[in-house]
């Protein structure tokens, strides 16, 4: 009798190549989707209190009042304007970026794309310009969403540039670029294509902005390789003053800069969104803004179908976009409690000893390193971490022993936390130089943020017997 199947059986053998490579990835997500799944409320007091996920929450009881009163009319079950956003909300936006981006030439509403989030603009990107098994170089420690949004649909690599040992280059200076420059002529010797560079400004995890002319000098590296200069900027509206970083860098955005000089306008894009400075993750609404590319953007239109920002999404975003007065209310009251939130966890951070990148002045999040507290060899991690990342095919080192040790150690303080209900984001997620380092999201209610940190000690207090203050 004769099979119907003239291979052998295996697990995910139904599957496409493709398919079968995000399998791993998938299992990835499985395990944030426990924490999600399971967050602390008043009704759920044994949840998870998620210190690690960058969401603000600060604003969620007014927004959701104030969305409230923003009614669904006949046209928003309706396909509307168009995949790639209404032209109201497109104008709405243009006038976000021309009142607050202080851009060298007006932004226009002709010049975006709205789709279905940040990540879905980065996918869309990373088709349109790049082929399969090409790459974009994203600075270490880095966003970890960016490693999905490149590889899971486009399979484009991320191609995370190291700083060397920790310490020796600043990964917000204009030393970086020579880093850059290092990584991308030996990608090109393995024979991969660098199509670009991701630039997140502010920066996530480190909570940072860059200098103009730090911009400028990564503007001049992708101009001499003709390779795009995607600048994320969905923080670029969170800063924040506090008593710690009254001298920290303040945000510049790319479309300030004068290009003339330094790039041709066609490989300068912007990334933006509604999920970080309007605290709406789950709105999922993002737009691409490319000033020159007209042929870049009309690729993106061709697939945008695919992700199409719901008509009541656009509605009510373009809603609070043109509501003005709202909107300045919104981010100097928004920006007053990120300061005090991040007051408040640098604070706690100082008690104990804990080192953390200072300076902050952006984003949800504190870039904390608990080597220390953990006991790890920090030194010999950091070195083996790099060689072991150098390795080509995937292999790992052999004589990163004290690297796998630090793993080990993450897993467990990982485990811990979560027993004890609290999550906070380990630094292997974001490729950081080596271990021990987390991010701390502070973007909440005090009483949750402290409530947060007071499960975090407890699990200090229990490792190793440390004594916490």
């Amino acid at each position: 009798m004769s099979s119907t199947n003239a291979h052998p059986t295996a697990a995910g053998s139904n599957l496409s190549v493709r398919g079968e490579a995000n399998v791993e990835a998938g299992k990835k997500w499985e395990k944030l989707v426990e924490v999600l799944g399971n967050v602390y409320t008043e009704s759920n007091p044994n949840g998870i209190i998620s210190l690690g996920v960058a969401e603000n929450s600060l604003f969620h009881t007014e927004l959701a009042e104030y969305f409230s009163r923003v009614p669904i009319q006949p046209e928003h079950f309706t396909y509307g304007s168009g995949p790639w956003g209404s032209p109201a909300l497109r104008s709405a936006l243009a006038d976000l970026f021309n009142d607050h981006f202080e851009p060298f030439r007006s932004v226009e509403p002709t010049q975006m794309v709205v789709a279905t989030g940040v990540s879905a603009v980065v996918d869309l990107v990373a088709f349109a310009t790049a082929d399969s098994s090409d790459g974009f170089l994203i600075g270490r420690p880095l966003y970890t969403g960016f490693h999905a949004d490149l590889d899971a649909r486009s399979k484009v690599k991320l191609l995370p540039v190291s700083c060397g040992r920790e310490g020796d280059v600043d990964p917000m200076g204009e030393r970086m670029v020579e880093c850059f420059a290092n990584e991308l002529k030996r990608q090109e010797e393995k024979g991969i294509k660098v199509r670009g560079i991701i630039f997140c400004n502010p920066h996530n995890p480190l909570g940072k902005c860059y200098s103009a002319a730090t911009i400028k000098a990564y503007l001049r590296f992708c101009q001499k390789h003709q390779i795009h200069f995607i600048s994320d900027e969905v923080y670029a509206l969170s800063t924040f003053s506090s008593p710690t970083n009254t001298t920290s860098q303040p945000f510049v955005s790319v479309l300030s800069i004068d290009l003339q000089g330094l790039i041709d306008s066609k490989l300068v894009h912007l990334l933006y969104g509604m999920s970080k400075d309007f605290s709406s993750n789950g709105f999922r609404a993002g737009v691409l803004v490319s000033q020159s590319n007209v042929d870049m953007m009309r690729s993106i239109k061709s697939v945008a179908t695919f992700n199409w920002c719901s008509s009541i999404v656009d509605n009510l975003w373009t809603t609070l976009l043109k509501d003005k007065p709202f909107v300045q209310y919104y981010i100097s009251e928004n920006q007053k409690r990120l300061g005090q939130g991040y007051a408040r966890v640098t604070s706690w951070l100082d008690k104990r000893g804990i080192e953390y990148a200072r300076g902050g002045n952006s984003g949800f999040f504190v870039w904390a390193d608990f080597s220390r507290v953990l006991g790890m060899n920090t030194q010999a991690g950091s070195e083996e971490m790099m060689e072991d990342l150098t390795l080509e095919n995937g292999e790992v080192s052999q004589i990163a022993r004290s690297t796998q040790d630090g793993n080990k150690l993450d897993a467990q303080f990982q485990e811990k936390l979560i027993r004890e209900g609290v999550y906070i984001a380990s630094g292997n997620s974001f490729f950081a130089e080596r271990n021990g380092w987390y991010r701390i999201t502070f973007s909440m209610p005090s009483n949750l943020l402290d409530n947060g940190l007071q499960r975090v000690d407890m699990v200090l207090k229990a490792w190793k017997g440390i004594s916490m203050m």
